[in-house]
């Protein structure tokens, strides 16, 4: 089996294939592979030079522990149904892997369609939304009236979004740093579909935004940005406006919105939603490009468990001074053990050093070296609402 990346003589049967696998819909599909897809970031498995699997290597810029990380968000996992069960994601996988390195992105990240699938091959969860669906008529008690909205018809807001984008991820963390390549993509994909997007201003200053649908007497929001709780009160007023249209109201929020504490009913209607998975491309990489909490200094011995990178597969002696870290391998025993999916989630913050060994997901041999590395990866408030 022979993997590369694709040529422009490839589209048509990775169109067919994204097709066959996913969906075909319009607008969608043609405005995709027109303005979205790069065939330089197309990965594809070949049988006797005829394409029978490929995924896409979206480039982003990821905030990762106080550092912006060039990443990859693989897309379009697909195969031929004559090409499956015969291990060829995961040759491609690791090929994926293998081409991440060579760019230089440290990480990755993956939308499973599910979970379990991807399990084994070490991306593991590590983003979670809050799913609200609850009636519209819920929002009363949490509105309120501030600032005014206009319609954002065109591009020209981008500046304005993006403030309150920024805004609004300054206490989160794991989050894309958008451009405005990312802004341009992101609404005329969401103007394709025939949705609405708002900003709220007050007193002239950008302080929230919303982008959002109107479906089978639903408004289903796609995101919803705010600068502060006025403004977050002043948006669900905005969309408690609605309820003459629509009945029920669909969002993924952050992990941090308290919004559950205000609601009549919260028993009803919010569900804890797994969104991504992550996986560390290259240790090594990854360690010496992050910053680590002030006045921590130490070292600890860690072997790294990967049956996907054999790069990462090895034991390494990390020693953090100055929020910085050196990184090598060595030969000795190591103090902690760990799998590269166990550690990606440590690393982006989403379960502690002590989740980790509840659930026992890692081998203690020197229980003392346990805090040190602990105190290295504190949980953080991960947030991202990328879906391609």
């Amino acid at each position: 089996m022979e993997i590369r990346i694709t040529t422009d003589d490839d589209l048509e049967r990775v169109k067919w294939l994204w097709a066959y696998c996913f969906e075909s819909y319009e607008p969608f599909f043609s405005w995709y592979f027109r303005e979205y897809y790069q065939v330089e970031n197309t990965l594809g498995a070949y049988e006797k030079s005829k394409l029978v699997s490929c995924l896409q290597l979206i480039p982003y810029k990821l905030y990762l522990r106080g550092q912006v990380l060039p990443t990859s968000y693989i897309v379009g996992v697909a195969s031929f149904p004559e090409a499956r069960r015969g291990g060829t994601i995961e040759i491609l996988l690791k090929a994926s892997l293998e081409e991440m390195r060579r760019r230089g992105h440290a990480v990755s990240l993956l939308m499973p369609f599910k979970a379990g699938f991807y399990y084994p091959y070490q991306w593991e969860i590590c983003y979670h939304h809050y799913k609200f669906n609850i009636n519209l008529e819920d929002l009363r008690p949490v509105s309120l009236s501030y600032g005014e909205f206009t319609p954002v018809m065109g591009m020209e807001n981008i500046a304005d979004l993006n403030q309150v984008y920024n805004q609004f991820v300054n206490n989160k963390h794991g989050y894309i740093v958008r451009d405005e390549r990312n802004w341009r993509l992101a609404l005329e994909e969401h103007q394709g579909e025939k949705g609405f997007t708002y900003i709220l201003k007050h007193q002239g200053v950008p302080k929230g935004y919303v982008m959002y649908y109107l479906k089978e007497n639903q408004l289903l929001v796609r995101e919803m940005a705010y600068s502060n709780f006025e403004a977050q009160q002043s948006l669900f007023q905005f969309l408690y406006n609605h309820r003459s249209q629509v009945a029920k109201l669909e969002w993924n929020a952050p992990l941090d919105d308290m919004s559950y504490f205000f609601l009549t009913d919260p028993k009803q209607g919010i569900t804890l939603y797994p969104f991504l998975t992550a996986r560390i491309v290259d240790v090594q990489q990854a360690l010496t490009q992050i910053f680590y909490p002030q006045e921590i200094e130490g070292e600890v011995i860690l072997k790294i468990e990967d049956n996907l990178a054999p790069w990462n597969n090895q034991i390494f002696r990390v020693h953090v001074r100055d929020q910085q870290a050196e990184v090598y391998p060595v030969d000795q025993e190591p103090s902690i053990i760990i799998g590269i999916g166990a550690f990606t989630q440590l690393l982006f913050g989403r379960l502690s050093i002590h989740d980790l060994l509840n659930i026992k997901r890692l081998t203690i041999n020197h229980p003392e070296d346990v805090e040190f590395l602990g105190s290295l990866f504190p949980v953080c408030n991960n947030y991202i609402n990328e879906y391609y």
